[in-house]
Formats: structure tokens, C-alpha cells, sequence
């Protein structure tokens, strides 16, 4: 697959690397608004480099593009390249709003193109292997799940602690509890009550939510600008506990581990290895995949669940603005 990348910064860098790496994959060209630093990456790929957007689009030279900018161009970007009638994987959030989603959906669906959500950590073993524990009823029923992501953000001026383009604890790292919740649960967030701290660039730099899923499960949510790293899941159910030390960002060189509490009093732990693995190249070669074969196109991140977790997130968000509890109405997409 000969992919376009749209955005020249830090993850885009990343992402590329990765996708390089995957069999059949790679980077043919990359966007820059300024284009010294288009020029730059696409050095590291032996990529074209363009600054106009519309360019790379009618380029011919990329079956799919990878958007990588700032969150509030996520939509308008994304509807750009479906309307030009290339896959589309997004960097997280997919879009500022659920609103923009639909956009999104809709607009995939007219024009028979693939688009997804880079929550790449879905494609890990570690995550594969926590769900088939959870499908096998290892810890029994689910009762609670509780997602925590935290790192110190000091750049006043980053875009992630700037509201108008999209910033936030939530969009940056809301997105990934919420998505977790849902994909280990197999169920919908009915209710969520917010609490947070706003910071000078009114985004919220520290937020928490509790919420109400279907199935009688609950669920908590911590995410944070302010403090150390943090990043955990525990997932507790009737018969025992599985938690996880690092849900989102596994390191691709190490060895990770998901650790199953059961037995009387939950005493009995048992230690599960997962081999390294680096989780965008799995994210790259699924999502060849879904352009191949039309079925997997249900697979998560399917835009179906972005949308839904769309909803969650501007819930939450609400909530810390009204201090009420937000109830979520499952709207369908036509």
C-alpha cells in the first residue's frame, strides 16, 4: 500500500517509521505547511514532498493517506481526501465532535472509501489476549473497568493545551479511556458525570469521569496534563481482576504483561507475557486489510464505534461545563 502522509511533525515521524516497516507498505508522499519540513521527512522515506494538500491528493502516487495534524483540522482534512477517493487513517480523536464524525460516516459511506481511527493499540497482542481472557470468562462478568493516562505538559503554547484547535486532556487522552472501556465491555456508556480543572488556554488540563455502561457495569476515567506519567487499566470482574501497567503506548522492543488476580480473596496472580511487538505496524496491516476485504470494514475502530465514542467524549465534556450528570441518547447513523 503507497500511503500519503498529511502533516510533517513528531508523530507523523513516528507513524511513518512504522508503516515502512510493514510488508507492503510504504511512504510514497508527505504534506508540510512549510515545505523545508515536508522535505525533510520525506527524505527519511524517499517520499515526494508537498505543501498544497490538493497536490498530493491528485498526485496518483498514494492508494491511502495518513492524517496527522492538529485536531481540529481532523474533519475537513479527512472529508478532503474522501472527496478526492482515498482511504483515510486518522490520527485520534477522529474529529472534535460527534457531529463531525457523522460528517465523516456519511461522506465514507457515498463514496465507498475506508476511514479509521488510529487507536492503534487495539492491534497489540496485549490487547487481542485481554479480550479473549475476558470472551473465555476468566474473571467472570465484568462489574467495573477503571482507565487512567497522565504525562506533564509545561509547553503553555503546545496545541494540545490550546482550545481552539481542538486541545484538551480529554481529545487527547479521554479518547483512548473511553475507547477502552467500550472495547473490552462490548457495551455503550449510558451516563457520564465529569469533574475537571481548567487550564489558562481553557482546556481542561486534568478531568475525570464516572460513567454507567449498559450491562450493570460502571466505569472511571483519569486523564491528566499535570503531574507524572501514568498510564493503567484494571478490569474487575465477578470472578477476578486483570490490569494492565501500560494499556496505550506498549514499547515496541519490550516484553509486556497482563496480570490475571483469581482465587480465594483474588490471592492467586498469574503473569501473562506478551512478546514485543510495535502496534503501528499492526495498525497499518489491518488496515489493508479492511481496504481488501469489504467484511472487515465492521472490524473496530469502525466509524460506527468513533461515533459513539464521539458522543461519550463531548458528555463528558459537557458535564464539566453544567456539573450534571449527561445522559447519552444512542442515535443511530443513517
Amino acid at each position: 500500500m503507497r500511503w500519503g502522509i498529511i502533516g510533517a511533525g513528531r508523530i507523523a515521524k513516528k507513524v511513518g517509521a512504522a508503516m515502512q516497516t510493514a510488508p507492503g507498505h510504504r511512504i510514497t508522499a508527505v504534506y508540510g505547511r512549510r515545505i523545508d519540513a515536508a522535505r525533510v521527512l520525506a527524505q527519511d522515506f524517499s517520499a515526494v514532498a508537498f505543501d498544497d494538500i490538493g497536490a498530493l491528493l491528485t498526485s496518483q502516487c498514494c492508494d491511502a493517506v495518513y492524517v496527522a495534524l492538529p485536531n481540529h483540522l481532523h474533519a475537513p482534512i479527512t472529508l478532503q481526501v474522501i472527496a478526492a477517493g482515498l482511504h483515510v487513517l486518522v490520527e485520534k480523536p477522529l474529529a472534535c465532535t460527534a457531529a463531525e464524525v457523522a460528517q465523516i460516516y456519511k461522506a465514507a459511506q457515498s463514496a465507498g472509501v475506508v476511514v479509521r481511527e488510529g487507536m492503534m493499540y487495539q492491534h497489540h497482542p496485549q490487547t487481542t489476549k485481554t479480550r479473549e481472557l475476558l470472551a473465555s470468562g476468566a474473571i467472570g462478568s465484568i462489574k467495573q473497568i477503571h482507565v487512567g493516562f497522565g504525562y506533564r505538559q509545561d509547553n503553555p503554547a503546545d496545541i494540545r493545551m490550546t482550545e481552539r484547535v481542538g486541545g484538551g486532556a480529554i481529545a487527547d487522552l479521554g479518547c483512548y479511556a473511553v475507547h477502552y472501556a467500550r472495547l473490552m465491555t462490548s457495551t455503550a456508556v449510558t451516563q457520564v458525570c465529569g469533574v475537571g480543572v481548567w487550564g489558562g488556554n481553557q482546556v481542561d488540563v486534568r478531568a475525570n469521569a464516572l460513567c454507567m455502561l449498559e450491562n450493570d457495569i460502571d466505569a472511571t476515567f483519569t486523564v491528566s496534563f499535570v503531574g507524572g506519567f501514568f498510564q493503567n487499566a484494571r478490569i474487575i470482574g465477578y470472578d477476578g481482576v486483570i490490569e494492565i501497567e501500560r494499556p496505550f503506548t506498549i514499547f515496541p522492543d519490550r516484553v509486556s504483561s497482563i496480570r490475571l488476580w483469581r482465587g480465594a480473596h483474588f490471592a492467586q496472580l498469574e503473569e501473562i507475557a506478551i512478546a514485543p511487538c510495535n502496534h503501528f505496524v499492526e495498525q497499518a496491516v489491518a488496515f489493508a486489510h479492511a481496504v481488501a476485504v469489504p467484511a472487515a470494514e465492521r472490524i473496530p475502530p469502525s466509524l460506527l464505534d468513533s461515533y459513539v465514542n464521539a458522543q461519550v467524549i463531548d458528555a463528558w465534556r459537557r458535564s464539566l461545563t453544567s456539573g450534571l450528570r449527561e445522559h447519552i441518547g444512542q442515535q443511530e447513523l443513517q
